[in-house]
């Protein structure tokens, strides 16, 4: 099909001078945290997280535990470091932390901050609010994302502001002029998203294949609180270079639809889903780069295990659980020849675990499963938000939170793991700490802490010695700093 609609957006240039001129104020934000908007709408999602933490209460009577997987995981690569905490950036909850790594940079972004990392040292290089990055100073900004452009040397990042006094929301995207996320960039902001306050635009995410970039989120209509996915592509060609146009786009996808990172040439991007409980929907762009002869299309619904919203993790030492959100995947997959990675937590037997797949999209073997598996800390964990990337050779790498109240009881800790080709299928082991919050996470007097509302791994570009590129990722995940203060910490790890 072709695109249904197009969005008007302006452009501007800023960079180091203008977060200088600008002051460091932003928006007030509310001591309440974001809400939450899931598939199914609130009273659903509500009464199937009832009956997930019901099974969870069980397991745990029972004495259930998990079978573990027995393979050595990727390891620390001499780079493990602290990132923003919420004192740093206004104070607002959750982080929806993410983060990229270029060739020399990584960059983290949250609600509602951005900073540049020295990759070589940890040295903080730019701390600047969402609010002075974009210039956009109206209302607040969330749902940031922030990606590297392997083919060619881009930082890509992306926001949307809640809306106006008149139901105006913005999708800002943002394109750094070098490689370098401490110079200039190219701010646009495209509008109304709330298309005419009929809506609520949420949950954005930016991926890109070789010469487009690509952008999905959600869409809330305002009466019926229904959900559907838009997305557009924009050629790489005029965003980078500054260049103004209208964006397309489409609309009345699956809700939650997620676009890929294609690491090689393909002419085709693959777009995936899980929101029926039953199948994985699955879609195909082409010609994304060439504006007038875009096309999307339904590929495939893929059989998959039915899968269910998980339930909430709990904490020792308080009764306050921790959100582990719906069925949704959180972030982009990553594509290569015929395969497509993602991952999702949902509910394993009474526990959240994260599942990941690796679908076939092209050949005879199209739409179907190549491997799929649940990867987990222990016998008694909860485990969550997780995100996974993989290099074209075959190699994965994950990341994600987990907590235990009765095995080896300990607070919320980041975790990372992965598999190599010769590994089994459906196979990525129990990986390993790196950080463990010394304190349990209570900073309302809300039974369900939001977290999250995501993670991410980014696959290194840069060749380490006799490691190849991509051989090496860099993660970024949330951990509490007190029992009121969620901080990050940022990490490198590999095969090699």
């Amino acid at each position: 099909m072709a695109p249904t609609g197009e969005l008007q957006g302006t452009v501007v240039e800023r960079g180091p001078a203008d977060w200088a001129a600008t002051p460091e104020t932003a928006p007030a934000m509310s001591a309440e945290p974001a809400p939450f908007r899931p598939q199914d709408g609130p009273e659903a999602y509500q009464a199937a997280k009832a009956a997930a933490d019901a099974r969870a209460a069980e397991a745990r009577a029972a004495g259930e535990t998990k079978a573990e997987a027995p393979l050595a995981p990727p390891t620390l690569k001499a780079k493990n470091y602290e990132g923003v905490n919420q004192n740093q950036s206004g104070g607002w909850r959750p982080p929806d932390t993410h983060g990229a790594v270029g060739k020399t940079q990584f960059v983290e972004i949250v609600n509602s901050q951005l900073q540049v990392y020295r990759k070589s040292d940890g040295l903080l290089q730019k701390n600047v609010s969402l609010a002075n990055f974009f210039g956009y100073f109206t209302t607040s900004l969330f749902d940031p994302r922030v990606v590297y452009d392997h083919h060619w040397n881009r930082f890509i990042a992306t926001a949307d502001s809640f809306p106006d006094g008149a139901g105006f929301q913005r999708h800002f995207i943002a394109v750094s002029k070098t490689g370098s996320a401490t110079g200039g960039w190219w701010i646009y902001a495209y509008g109304d998203m709330s298309f005419g306050g009929a809506g609520f635009w949420d949950y954005p995410d930016v991926g890109y294949d070789q010469d487009a970039v690509i952008i999905t989120a959600n869409w809330f209509d305002n009466v019926t609180g229904a959900c559907q996915s838009l997305a557009m592509a924009m050629p790489k060609a005029k965003w980078y270079n500054g260049i103004a146009v209208g964006l397309p786009f489409w609309g009345g996808l699956p809700c939650t639809l997620k676009p890929p990172i294609v690491l090689d040439g393909n002419a085709n991007a693959y777009f995936v889903a899980a929101n029926n409980l039953t199948h994985l929907h699955l879609y195909r762009g082409n010609n994304l780069s060439n504006l007038g002869y875009q096309t999307l299309v339904l590929q495939a619904a893929v059989d998959v295990p039915d899968y269910g919203v998980p339930p909430n993790a709990p904490q020792p030492g308080t009764a306050d659980l921790l959100d582990t959100l719906d069925r949704r995947f959180v972030n982009v997959s990553t594509q290569y020849g015929d395969s497509l990675w993602n991952v999702h937590t949902i509910d394993m037997l009474g526990w959240p675990t994260p599942k990941f797949y690796e679908l076939d999209t092209e050949g005879a073997a199209a739409n179907t499963v190549k491997q799929q598996g649940f990867f987990f800390e222990g016998g008694t964990s909860y485990d969550w938000n997780a995100t996974i990337a993989a290099n074209p050779s075959g190699e994965a790498f994950v990341t994600w939170n987990s907590t235990d109240v009765s095995g080896a009881p300990h607070q919320a800790r980041i975790r990372f793991s992965g598999r190599q080709p010769a590994d089994p299928l459906g196979v990525i082991p129990a990986g390993t700490a790196l950080f463990t919050s010394a304190t349990f996470y209570n900073p309302s007097g809300d039974l369900v802490e939001r977290w999250g509302d995501y993670s991410a791994v980014s696959l290194d570009p840069s060749p380490q010695g006799a490691c190849a590129a991509m051989r090496r990722a860099w993660i970024v995940n949330e951990k509490i700093n007190a029992v009121a203060v969620w901080g990050s910490r940022i990490a490198r790890i590999g095969f090699c």
